[in-house]
């Protein structure tokens, strides 16, 4: 049963964009190389911690078939969701073209009008086999008002942030993400950089005492 005060939030795309890997990740933190096309509609219940709102909040999280024979099953499953979040994967044009071209318009046609969109760019460790620019998935989340996030189910990269982001749009729908995540990735930076400044001197310190240690065994030799 449904939590009436949870979020539904609907994943669309066309099948082979990582939908279903997308929720293993957040949910269970899990990757499947091997996963299959959904081929029916499923759901997962997952509580989102936003502290800098203190807020937590409950995303009831549903998985659509992508393929074109279900199209039409899905739309009894986002007519009446909070999120609705469009996934591509970047390694294939197609994917990207299927989503301006039939998902949006007809999600938008059936939607909630006040529904909050995303624009999730999967597949982001393909970066070698790319299609579709960053650019090109910015531009589309402006054109239809939508959040954008660049995410890789197998990596884990952008998952926790997509799905904290939309909370936080949901919450406050004013909430700037994009600034949030410069400001997330110069705090990134800024960590890595401490960390490699501090491996470098305990490195530094460490050699120091081999020094300190060698002369001592010169001196006890002689």
């Amino acid at each position: 049963m449904l939590d009436k005060d949870s979020l539904k939030v609907v994943l669309i795309g066309e099948s082979g964009t990582g939908k279903t890997s997308i929720i293993q990740r957040f949910a269970y933190k899990f990757f499947d190389p091997n996963c299959a096309s959904s081929i029916s509609s499923q759901y997962i219940t997952k509580k989102v911690e936003l502290k800098d709102f203190k807020q937590t909040l409950t995303f009831d999280i549903w998985d659509t078939a992508g393929q074109e024979k279900y199209r039409a099953m899905a739309k009894l499953f986002y007519k009446d969701a909070k999120i609705i979040l469009f996934v591509y994967d970047v390694s294939s044009k197609n994917t990207f073209i299927e989503l301006k071209n039939y998902w949006i318009s007809e999600v938008k046609q059936n939607c909630e009008p006040n529904a909050l969109l995303g624009v999730v760019a999967n597949k982001s460790d393909l970066y070698t086999k790319q299609q579709v620019s960053k650019e090109e998935g910015l531009k589309l989340s402006d054109e239809i008002g939508a959040i954008f996030q660049m995410t890789s189910a197998k990596s884990g990269v952008g998952i926790d942030n997509l799905f904290e982001n939309i909370g936080r749009k949901y919450l406050d729908p004013k909430f700037d993400y994009q600034a949030a995540d410069k400001i997330a990735e110069e705090k990134y930076k800024k960590r890595k950089e401490e960390e490699k400044l501090k491996k470098k001197n305990n490195e530094k310190k460490r050699g120091v005492k081999l020094d300190i240690k060698k002369e001592k065994k010169k001196e006890g030799c002689c």
